[in-house]
């Protein structure tokens, strides 16, 4: 039986959740940024100052949270179910990922 998780596996996970983070601030970022220049680009062509750099900033940052929320949303429903899974793998004495062990006929 085994109590404690294996090191390496947690430091595998602890470091891709760090890299997502990393690569979704810098799509935000540059998101935000070619929206910006968008509008910017817009607004000098048409006259108008900063109308169209408002309203594709706000249009990309609404868009960008929508994005990360449903990102957000479904990686946890993964986790949770991955979860109840290996919760009732070992209830039934089965590891996590064979579920041929667990079959009692």
């Amino acid at each position: 039986m085994k109590l404690l998780p294996d090191p390496e596996r947690i430091r595998k996970a602890s470091a891709s959740a760090g890299d997502q983070g990393l690569g979704q601030g810098a799509e935000i970022a540059i998101g935000l940024l070619v929206f910006f220049g968008l509008g910017a680009g817009l607004d000098w062509w048409a006259g108008t100052t900063p109308l169209f750099m408002i309203a594709f900033t706000v249009f990309c940052a609404i868009g960008q949270f929508v994005r990360v929320w449903y990102g957000y949303e479904t990686r946890m429903r993964n986790l949770e179910a991955d979860r109840a899974h290996n919760a009732m793998a070992h209830q039934n004495n089965v590891s996590a990922g064979d579920e041929t062990r667990g079959s009692r006929a």
